[in-house]
């Protein structure tokens, strides 16, 4: 099972400290964010449709981890004694905090299983029943639906593409 994941916003922190006494280095809470915002990654990629707000870069390389993790489907751990799966609230639902140390934007991040398959399984599945022969694929983005392109995974080989 492949999940779309959805990261939104839960809580825009004000500006504190990170030491007691000290006067915190920003004036504003994060400027990129308001609650409520959305970030979502669909087969890979970011769903530009559904994202709502920035895309903070410092947020998204450390959330990158979290947010692939997520997408796959995780074996919950068993007791050792009797082989009954660990709840595990990660397998649904997970919190992240982004790393501004002054003022935090809060994250509640949920999987949502995808329908269909994903675009890599489809071109996995292309690559192993043509061994050999050289295929030039990628990945649909989200967006494609709207711009009316279902399927960008068979393109023709043209003479470069060798």
């Amino acid at each position: 099972m492949i999940y779309k994941v959805v990261a939104t916003v839960h809580k825009v922190s004000e500006p504190a400290p990170v030491f007691p006494g000290e006067s915190a280095h920003v004036l504003y809470p994060c400027r990129l964010y308001k609650e409520g915002d959305k970030i979502v990654v669909e087969d890979n990629q970011l769903n530009l449709t559904e994202t709502t707000g920035a895309i903070c870069l410092s947020l998204f390389s450390s959330m990158m981890t979290v947010l692939k993790g997520l997408q796959r489907n995780v074996e919950p751990e068993r007791d050792k004694k009797t082989g009954v799966p660990l709840s595990d609230s990660t397998q649904r639902v997970t919190w992240f905090s982004c790393p501004d140390a002054e003022r935090p934007v809060i994250f509640k991040i949920e999987r949502i299983p995808l329908r269909g398959r994903p675009g890599w399984v489809i071109a996995e599945e292309m690559a192993l029943k043509n061994p050999g022969m050289s295929l030039h694929l990628h990945v649909p983005n989200p967006n494609d639906r709207l711009r009316g392109v279902h399927d960008n995974l068979g393109e023709e080989i043209d003479e470069y593409g060798k």
